[in-house]
């Protein structure tokens, strides 16, 4: 298994945007400059990242690195603050040999206590009624606001004047009366010192933020407010890693949702240069695959793999490509590489155009992660399964939803259920496919036709008893499937005998979701007022006709209702239907 984590190595051809962003980060003539790389989750953007700090630190003149992770500072009081503060801790190490610039970059760090109390800010009137230091929320500012709504009361206002006293002293700490100064001119000597370490200490200073997407939208905007506000200076350049679109959610929910021109403006004035994470392709998820695999069977080797590799992606414009032989040789040909290099073969295409993989590295990676595991399992319990196969399973499983997997699973462990699906047409499969995956219609025409063709189910029982985590019916307490809550509640609302949506519904059910379903119904049929219409019944009439042993459970249970208090219509049905006469 590997690591679910970002890579220092790159296995997805990265390189090339890492040095553009080294490029500019390190070009004077440039800077400030801020930089994003874009990417949705999963992707890359945190590769990209240290890929660039690596090439920046291998430079003649290596800059000044601060890393800042938004989603780690997220419980934090202040978003400005926490970066501020993480700047100025790099900024006090970068210039301890400096008595000078040691002594500047203290008055800087300073600074920031004032920055925090000024964003620690209650409502103004409320806080001075309750004897709350203007400028400063307390642990009390929920109660201000039950107060500031009206549904307040008097233990709300004991809290607050109680934490009121705790927090005069907390503003003391933080700034002293005296000292105090109006945020222009503090905001005014903060970028000037800040200026003045850059210049004195003559290097670049690159910021780079990871995780801003995961924040919340207040986090994340007072994040990059901090970065244009107090950071952005001459000698310094700002790499910012994040998915572009919930960057532009956190815009439109912290200023109540602007209209659409506002929210990219927004982004566009605080990102001079955009970047996005290169689209990943049949090949690169080949390579992808190709280097993990090697990492696991002959770590030493991997290097030459990955050169050999990177090269034929970057020439791949031109033609060049790689090959399982090439790589198994320079790997140093370790028992069976050659063949897991086959199976990575034949799922890269699939993998790197499924709409719900789309050759996603994390993705690739845990769906890989899972196999493995599968795998590790299945020798341990000496079962006949392989690689490849479990690796069929769960791209199907990745790639599809809930009800296309599980009736997967009825397919191959149910005896009554269709086997032919799961071939191709030309190999004899059905060319119509249920309706779970008539939804899915190219991405399971492109599984079926994956090797190894299914063409015997019964040898994958082994197989989906492994992955049965996520292939059988996930069970509810009530000891229903997801498909049969589903269905119970669906054969409720027919009100009719002959309803087709009805009949499509019970014998999409497997034999023990037919009982479990009736039985759930026959239920509900017990608590009903038989002089009315019952609900229920006509799904269990569709539902008997479509099991015989459901039927048997719908027919014990109609020879103990009392017939004379029957509405006449209901009792037609029944008697209609020759319930008690199929017993």
């Amino acid at each position: 298994m590997w690591p679910d984590r970002e890579s220092e190595e790159d296995f997805l051809n990265f390189t090339e945007v890492a040095d553009q962003i080294a490029t500019l980060a390190l070009s004077p003539e440039l800077l400030p400059v801020s930089i994003g790389v874009f990417g949705t989750w999963g992707t890359g953007k945190s590769t990209v990242l240290k890929l660039a700090k690596a090439k920046m630190m291998a430079s003649a003149k290596p800059p000044i690195i601060i890393e800042f992770d938004a989603w780690l500072y997220q419980g934090f009081d202040d978003a400005k603050a926490a970066l501020m503060e993480v700047v100025a801790a790099r900024l006090l190490e970068a210039t301890k040999n400096n008595e000078t610039l040691f002594q500047k970059a203290k008055s800087f760090a300073a600074r920031i206590n004032y920055f925090r109390a000024l964003g620690l800010a209650a409502d103004f009137g409320v806080g001075m009624a309750l004897g709350v230091p203007p400028g400063l929320l307390t642990r009390a500012g929920g109660a201000i606001s039950a107060i500031i709504s009206g549904g307040g009361d008097a233990e709300d206002v004991g809290e607050i004047k109680a934490a009121g006293r705790a927090a005069k002293e907390t503003w003391t700490r933080l700034v002293r009366p005296e000292e105090a100064k109006t945020p222009p001119q503090e905001i005014a000597k903060f970028r000037q010192e800040f200026g003045e370490l850059l210049e004195g200490l003559g290097q670049t200073l690159v910021l780079f933020i990871d995780n801003l997407d995961r924040c919340l939208p207040d986090v994340a905007i007072g994040t990059l407010e901090a970065v244009r506000l107090f950071l952005f200076l001459p000698g310094s350049a700002f790499v910012i890693a994040a998915d572009e679109d919930m960057i532009r959610h956190s815009v439109a929910k912290h200023f109540s949702d602007p209209n659409a021109t506002h929210v990219h403006d927004y982004l566009d004035k605080v990102i001079q240069v955009p970047m996005r994470v290169p689209q990943v392709g049949i090949e690169d998820v080949r390579a992808y695959m190709y280097s993990l695999f090697v990492s696991r069977a002959a770590p030493a080797r991997l290097p030459q793999v990955q050169t050999h590799l990177l090269a034929a992606l970057q020439g791949s414009w031109k033609g060049a490509t790689f090959t399982r032989a090439e790589v198994d040789d320079l790997a140093g040909n370790p028992p069976g590489l050659r063949d897991t290099l086959a199976v990575a073969d034949r799922l890269a295409p699939i993998l790197a155009t499924a709409p719900n993989i789309g050759g996603n590295p994390r993705i690739v990676k845990r769906l890989l992660n899972a196999v493995t595991l599968r795998q590790t399992l299945a020798t341990s319990r000496q079962m006949t399964t392989d690689l490849a196969t479990l690796a069929k399973l769960a791209v199907f499983e990745r790639g599809t939803d809930a009800a296309a997997v599980q009736l997967l699973f009825r397919i191959v462990m149910d005896d009554r259920e269709k086997k032919d699906i799961l071939l191709p047409p030309d190999k004899g499969g059905d060319a119509e496919l249920p309706p779970e995956w008539k939804r899915h219609q190219v991405f399971v025409d492109q599984w079926r036709t994956m090797e190894p063709v299914f063409d015997d189910p019964a040898a994958l029982r082994a197989a989906m008893f492994l992955s049965r985590d996520v292939m059988a019916p996930a069970l509810a307490r009530s000891g229903l499937s997801e498909s049969a809550r589903e269905a119970i509640a669906a054969l409720m609302g027919i009100t009719s005998a002959t309803s087709p949506e009805g009949k499509a519904i019970a014998e999409g059910l497997s034999g023990p979701d037919q009982q479990a379903v009736m039985g759930a119904i026959i239920s509900k049929l017990r608590e009903g007022d038989w002089s009315e219409r019952v609900p229920g019944l006509h799904g269990a009439v569709i539902l008997g006709e479509a099991s015989p042993e459901a039927r048997k459970d719908l027919a014990s249970f109609v020879a103990t209702l009392p017939v004379a208090n029957m509405n006449q219509g209901i009792a037609f049905l029944l008697r209609s239907k020759k319930y008690l006469e199929k017993k």
